[in-house]
């Protein structure tokens, strides 16, 4: 791991010491600063521009702990935020807009520690420019990390559940159960025969594209009061779309089923980026300039490597969604073929390249021959929208 820098605020001097202990235990590099006096904590975080994580107490005497995480967006954007409390309810998490990025529940434990700063460091590792992450860590609204999603994580990562266990998560929300079914009913995943069973259709998703599809939906929940169905349901119908081209474009390369589902989750999750910018007022048209990584801008895709980082997601995932844009977005040779048919299924599906003229262009730059031949043999007109 990253060596990282934090800076933790509580009254409560004993519970300081207990973190700093709990945090050192398994990361002896992390630089931690403790204080339980308010102008203290914004003296540091005003002085010092490399802090990575601020992790506040919600109940506190000087100050709301959600009031801090809130100041903190204008006086040092950059660190992520943390709340610590023993409050989980959704009326403590859903105040709009939404100022924290992950929650650190009393009592805590050695695995929330561990988990937290994994993926703060994690996402100091990704090459967002330092203004792209100020930028990130100023929106204005933060999804809230759904229940159901962190039921479904502690699941799938126990290695120890059957088939009931996940249909019993996932059943809770119907829209939920609805998509699967719909999906697993889909001749374009390569599903021929008919099942009305969840369990069945939780089988044959597997538990990648289960946690992409579960994402996808609650993403759009935590926002359904400031973006209509419609709209929601539109941009994922889009993304669906997208997710089911470049598997099924990914089978006819050759990558295993492995491949197929990481590329499925990334298409599907890219829209994670495109229902916040609605929700804070950006229009489609505007959404639709995709800006480089060398322009500093936190174009959609950015903004969903942000979120899904923080939310515990493969680091692979997040950077395919940083790289997807561009042929030479990535110089990690395991990701360069995933990289390319990204970029592939993209050029034809959102920016009306046509077959042949990406195939020529592809060619310029080497991309794999194998890849510039399924260009030329795909069947586009299948998953072009009209």
């Amino acid at each position: 791991m990253s060596s990282i820098a934090v800076v933790i605020l509580d009254d409560d001097a004993f519970l300081l010491k207990v973190l700093q202990r709990t945090i050192q235990r398994s990361f002896e590099d992390v630089e931690i600063m403790t204080t339980s006096d308010i102008d203290e904590f914004w003296q540091l975080l005003k002085t010092k521009d490399d802090i990575d994580l601020v992790l506040s107490d919600y109940l506190m005497p000087q100050m709301n702990g959600l009031d801090v995480l809130e100041q903190c967006i204008s006086q040092n954007p950059y660190p992520v935020r943390a709340l610590l409390t023993g409050d989980m309810s959704l009326s403590t998490m859903m105040r709009q807009p939404n100022v924290v990025h992950a929650y650190l529940a009393k009592p805590f434990n050695q695995a929330d520690i561990t988990s937290l700063f994994n993926n703060v460091a994690a996402l100091k590792s990704l090459p967002f420019a330092f203004n792209v992450r100020r930028q990130l860590g100023a929106m204005i609204s933060f999804p809230v990390y759904p229940i159901i999603l962190k039921e479904l994580r502690d699941l799938v990562q126990s290695n120890e559940f059957d088939l009931h266990d996940i249909t019993h998560v996932v059943s809770q929300e119907p829209i939920i159960t609805a998509k699967l079914l719909q999906l697993a009913n889909s001749a374009y995943l390569g599903f021929v025969r008919p099942t009305s069973s969840i369990d069945e259709a939780v089988s044959r998703l597997g538990t990648t594209i289960l946690m992409a599809i579960t994402t996808s939906l609650l993403v759009g929940k935590n926002f359904e009061s400031s973006i209509p169905t419609a709209v929601h349901e539109k941009q994922l119908d889009i993304a669906a779309n997208y997710a089911s081209c470049v598997k099924r474009f990914a089978k006819q390369v050759g990558f295993d089923l492995h491949d197929q589902e990481l590329l499925f989750s990334v298409a599907l999750l890219s829209f994670v980026g495109k229902i916040i910018l609605l929700s804070q007022g950006e229009s489609e048209a505007c959404i639709e300039y995709e800006k480089t990584m060398s322009d500093q801008y936190t174009c959609s895709h950015f903004i969903s490597a942000y979120v899904l980082k923080l939310w515990g997601y493969d680091t692979n995932m997040c950077s395919l969604l940083m790289s997807c844009h561009d042929l030479a977005g990535t110089d990690d040779n395991t990701l360069i073929p995933l990289n390319h048919t990204l970029f592939i299924v993209r050029q034809i599906l959102f920016y009306a390249q046509t077959p042949s003229q990406l195939r020529l262009y592809c060619e310029l730059y080497e991309v794999d021959a194998t890849l510039c031949k399924v260009i030329s043999e795909f069947d586009w007109e299948s998953y072009l929208l009209t």
